[in-house]
């Protein structure tokens, strides 16, 4: 386990704060999610055009749980069974990585915004794949960046954001079987009976 410890350190020490005042900037930027409201009206927009009505109902139902769910699961994890401190929090490497992001607490295992970055970009994978792959594929490299910006800004390990992508994954997908199986319950109460 200390070999673990020692190369997610490692890592971090690698991957954090390499660039200047711009690219602490864009990393900034990327990590807050007000920033990313019009990414998130164009996702509503090509959704309201996708999908009908009770769809698209579904859909904002079936997403707000799913971000809800991951938010929550990673803050019992950070904050009730894990407890391991945020890099710039930890004495050991204190004078070796740079915090230059906002601290969102003191514990960071695992990362909340990796998870919902995931799980949105594989709930939306599964909605755009075979009518927006490309925006698909763009889903996923946001997902990434937003998770790379916690290491970067100091605020999280690599272990963190990979831990969050995993788990915002398996959310994610989860989610989408939700909103298949309540599609199909309600198309199936439409459908008139002989």
């Amino acid at each position: 386990m200390d070999r673990i410890k020692q190369l997610d350190w490692d890592i971090m020490i690698l991957l954090n704060d390499w660039g200047n005042d711009t690219v602490d900037l864009i990393f900034n930027i990327i990590t807050h999610k007000f920033y990313a409201i019009p990414l998130y009206v164009v996702l509503l927009f090509i959704l309201y055009k996708k999908l009908n009505r009770k769809e698209l109902i579904i859909a904002i139902v079936t997403i707000a749980i799913m971000i809800t769910i991951s938010d929550q699961l990673a803050m019992l994890f950070k904050n009730t069974l894990v407890q391991r401190l945020r890099p710039f929090r930890e004495p050991a490497l204190d004078g070796l990585i740079s915090k230059v992001g906002k601290s969102g607490g003191t514990y960071g295992y695992y990362s909340g915004h990796a998870s919902s970055a995931f799980a949105l970009a594989v709930y939306l994978w599964h909605h755009f794949k075979a009518s927006h792959r490309n925006l698909g594929y763009f889903m996923f490299f946001w997902a990434a960046l937003v998770a790379y910006s916690r290491v970067y800004l100091g605020v999280h390990y690599p272990a963190d954001i990979l831990t969050g992508a995993i788990a915002g994954s398996i959310i994610g997908w989860l989610c989408f079987k939700l909103y298949r199986y309540l599609e199909f319950r309600f198309r199936e109460s439409e459908t008139p009976q002989p």
